[in-house]
């Protein structure tokens, strides 16, 4: 389980000096901006419009003190209203953190495979997360996963490095690290709990075969640690109250027994794996194909890389294991984005994975630069990029979530006495960012008293499937009096938007 790669912190600076290098991590850094502009100024969604107004638009102080919702993820708040100050109110503006995080991790994860890995793995490991349709989905997000991810990839080098050559300097480095991703998002505990038992089953390793290297230091990535943790707990220390109440209602929320059960699916690891291939839309069909061919890959990667540099496939490993495993024990949601993190190493794994099987099958003859399994590891990894090629034009086909279109075309049909009621979960953007002037129904006494019969009336609302199973008693209410009059699609799983308008007389 040593890291055998003879590569130091000095050495990673070397490679800069190769031109080959240094033009592809510059046409990969550009290639990541070229694909991550185009729709940055869509229409916010749910989650977006939330953060703007409850946490980017009031002052600094308020959103530092304030930890009422797990929503509110503080450090890209703060870069998040930082942005919005110097440009101005914009979706793009708004999501310019979490755009730039994204580019940076692809930075980030070609230091780690420098690391680990060949020259032409690294390059195709960062092209594959650059043009990955997820990672530039979350990268046109306005929240903190890519921050979470850009961190949790410096991290995971740092690591890599500390444990071969260690110093107080990278390890007090890794400690910031920490100290940031968590205050991002606070599931990085997860991610860096799986980084110390990584840690701790290579030092036993090393305690039990001498033979696998000289024994790592504890103090240092003790206190390196122990800073991190120390940051982190200062930074949160106005909020604990307020965090521990959030998580408190997150686990017991009081809801009716049809938003319950309308959510209850959200707490299950089957969910998040159906919610993974909703996200592929119509190539839904071709996945469940390619899948098992996938995991091969990855496996036959993540064996092969463990021979060399066992933290990084353990830490994949253990991270997909914990934070499963701790969020189901608690009856916590397990959604997707929880996994985003690991979506470097998985890059490098199934590149690496690539390369092996073109090293074992050796079909090609040998040239004269190049081995034959490289050579054929290159087109087998190429083959995985553009297959990750044919999914990216859908994240430019519709807004995450299309609330600015409902509302201009709500504004635009809608006579001016008419009344506009938006329903349930979802409803929140257009209080108060879209349409603050519209109306909202909770409840079906709440909509009788908003709708009068033979006046034009328009109902808007969002998360189709969950919306008409918790609020049942509405819809039922309105079938025979309401069309619809227009479906806004959205590449976010559920995240249509439906208008329904009042029936003529």
């Amino acid at each position: 389980m040593a890291v055998s790669n003879p590569r130091t912190l000095t050495g990673v600076h070397d490679a800069y000096q190769s031109r080959s290098d240094a033009l592809w991590l510059t046409g990969l850094i550009l290639l990541a901006f070229a694909l991550r502009i185009p729709g940055l100024d869509a229409s916010l969604w749910y989650d977006e419009a939330y953060t703007l107004a409850h946490y980017v638009r009031p002052p600094l102080a308020e959103t530092l003190l304030t930890y009422e919702a797990l929503n509110n993820h503080v450090f890209h708040t703060v870069l998040a209203k930082a942005s919005v100050t110097i440009f101005g109110e914009s979706a793009w503006a708004l999501r310019l953190p979490a755009m730039l995080f994204g580019v940076a991790s692809v930075w980030a994860l070609w230091q780690l495979c420098r690391e680990v890995v060949g020259p032409w793995e690294t390059r195709l490991a960062a092209l594959l997360m650059a043009v990955s349709y997820h990672h530039v989905w979350f990268s046109q997000n306005a929240r903190g996963y890519t921050g979470l991810l850009f961190f949790g990839l410096l991290a995971t080098w740092l690591l890599v490095c500390m444990v071969r050559r260690p110093t107080w300097r990278g390890w007090i480095a890794y400690g910031i690290c920490l100290a940031l991703a968590m205050y991002t998002h606070l599931s990085a505990a997860f991610f860096f709990l799986a980084h110390g038992v990584a840690f701790m089953l290579v030092y036993l390793w090393r305690a039990a075969v001498p033979v696998a290297g000289p024994m790592p230091s504890l103090w240092k990535p003790a206190v390196g640690c122990g800073l991190g943790l120390i940051v982190t707990f200062a930074l949160y220390s106005p909020v604990i109250g307020q965090m521990v109440e959030a998580f408190a209602g997150v686990k017991g929320e009081d809801l009716s027994a049809a938003a319950e059960a309308s959510i209850a699916e959200w707490k299950s690891p089957l969910w998040m794996l159906e919610e993974v291939a909703a996200g592929f839309g119509a190539f839904g069909p071709i996945v469940i194909v390619i899948v098992p061919v996938v995991l091969a890959v990855l496996l036959i990667g993540g064996i092969a890389l463990f021979r060399r540099t066992a933290l990084v496939p353990l830490t994949l490993v253990l991270h997909v294991a914990l934070t499963v495993a701790i969020l189901v024990a608690l009856s916590f949601r397990v959604w997707p984005r929880y996994f985003l993190i690991d979506i470097g190493l998985i890059c490098l794994l199934l590149i690496h994975g690539a390369f092996v099987i073109g090293n074992s099958l050796q079909l090609l003859p040998v040239g004269d630069w190049w081995s034959k399994g490289e050579r054929l590891g290159i087109a087998l990894a190429a083959l995985g990029v553009a297959a990750s090629l044919v999914l990216l034009p859908k994240n430019y086909l519709h807004p995450k979530q299309n609330y600015r279109g409902a509302t201009n075309f709500i504004e635009e049909h809608r006579s001016p006495d008419s009344t506009v009621i938006t329903v349930g979960l979802g409803a929140t953007p257009w209080q108060n960012v879209f349409a603050p002037q519209w109306k909202y129904a909770e409840t079906l006494e709440q909509f009788r008293q908003l709708y009068t019969p033979g006046q034009e009336t328009w109902v808007v609302y969002t998360f189709p499937d969950v919306n008409e199973h918790r609020h049942a008693a509405i819809f039922q209410a309105a079938a025979g009096n309401f069309e619809e009059a227009r479906y806004f699609h959205g590449t976010l799983n559920d995240g249509g938007i439906v208008v329904l308008r009042s029936k003529e007389p």
